[in-house]
């Protein structure tokens, strides 16, 4: 009997052998199941060799190529992810995410040209925000080393309104600004190095760096050449009325006269008048100035909050709320907006309402604070180190 069991067991064994050899599909069902079950703890180093083994009995498992591709690119094995995730495109072309980390994975090896490819044939067709993000910033990143900074404003734009307050998209913005303007200044110095325009970029890429003084200079010569250069005499008057310098402050009025001349629809233009006009003391002609600015633009919240407070210095708080209303519902971080808004609502009784705009007021305060520490730290490093090291006189 014990022979013959004995005999029973290796006959079953060898039909089960058999079994297996005669049915690759279960071993390949079998094989999927582990892998499986190494993803969902976390063992990639041992999925990997399972999907090598589907592979091996069954070239053609689309699954199998895109999932070892996957785990090779998270292994940084592009070389090898690369030939995988091709093999599973070739099998099924609407793979849209293995071709976006194909894309990603050529790029790292170096091949622009076919990362760009496949990443332009993915980004439109992916339905996962974070993929077609990280999509998004590869392809900006090929177009500025390809010095394509229009495909990569395209595409900044488009990743813009997917996520328009996502800081790697705002930066990629940033840096493609940047690198479009000193394109275009470097076209203007070499088209036109004595123009009166190339002095007014130059003008206003000073005033980005906080020197008012060499950006007045660039204004007034770009008018000597040009004097009717659109926008010139308003920008000229912005840095003069800013000036601490009286001399220059009251050059400003006739700057924005004159602007004023050559079109008489500047918004901005007519809103400074007006502000000058209010600093005088002159009620009648900043309102009229205050109100022809939001006669060509009414959604100007700074106009708003100028005209509000020079209503409220005579009188007439129910006008101003108005406006102040409008102004922090326009532009919501017009700090000063809600802050007059806020005394106007106190003295109106509304108590809740005074603290909520108080509120504000502090939040968006403290942001623009915050900012202006910013910009002033990046002006005072741009500074000759003598000078950075001079205490300020003012």
């Amino acid at each position: 009997m014990r022979i013959l069991f004995g005999i029973l067991v290796f006959w079953a064994s060898i039909c089960v052998v058999a079994q297996d050899a005669s049915d690759p599909r279960q071993k390949v069902d079998d094989l999927k199941h582990q892998a499986q079950q190494y993803l969902q703890e976390q063992k990639p180093q041992l999925a990997i060799p399972i999907f090598r083994q589907i592979i091996s009995l069954d070239p053609q498992d689309v699954d199998a190529r895109g999932n070892l591709g996957v785990l090779l690119f998270f292994q940084n094995n592009y070389a090898e992810a690369i030939t995988e995730m091709r093999a599973a495109l070739q099998l099924n072309q609407q793979l849209w995410r293995i071709q976006a980390l194909l894309g990603t994975a050529e790029m790292r090896t170096g091949d622009l040209a076919a990362a760009q490819s496949d990443l332009e044939q993915a980004f439109p067709n992916l339905d996962d925000a974070k993929i077609q993000k990280q999509a998004g910033l590869e392809l900006i990143e090929i177009a500025s080393a390809f010095g394509d900074l229009d495909q990569a404003a395209k595409i900044v734009a488009q990743l813009e309104k997917i996520a328009p307050q996502d800081p790697q998209i705002l930066f990629a913005a940033y840096q493609i600004s940047l690198q479009t303007v000193d394109r275009t200044l470097l076209s203007m110095a070499l088209a036109a190095p004595n123009s009166a325009e190339l002095h007014m970029m130059m003008a206003d890429e000073f005033v980005l760096q906080g020197d008012s003084d060499n950006a007045i200079a660039q204004y007034r010569e770009a008018i000597r050449l040009n004097p009717q250069l659109a926008g010139v005499h308003f920008e000229l008057a912005v840095q003069l009325k800013e000036s601490s310098d009286p001399a220059l402050k009251a050059e400003a009025e006739g700057e924005f006269r004159t602007a004023l001349s050559l079109n008489q629809f500047d918004e901005k233009a007519w809103r400074g008048l007006g502000e000058i006009m209010a600093d005088k003391g002159n009620f009648p002609a900043a309102k009229e100035d205050y109100t022809k600015a939001l006669a060509l633009f009414p959604k100007d919240s700074a106009a708003e909050t100028d005209l509000a407070k020079l209503l409220v210095a005579h009188g007439d708080n129910q006008a101003a709320t108005s406006l102040l209303e409008c102004a922090v519902k326009d532009d919501p971080t017009n700090s000063v907006a809600h802050y007059q808004l806020s005394g106007l609502y106190r003295q109106a009784g509304k108590t809740a309402d005074a603290q909520h705009e108080m509120d504000e007021f502090a939040h968006y305060k403290a942001i623009r604070d915050n900012l202006g520490k910013i910009f002033r730290q990046m002006r005072q490093q741009d500074l000759p180190a003598e000078t950075a090291d001079k205490p300020s006189t003012h």
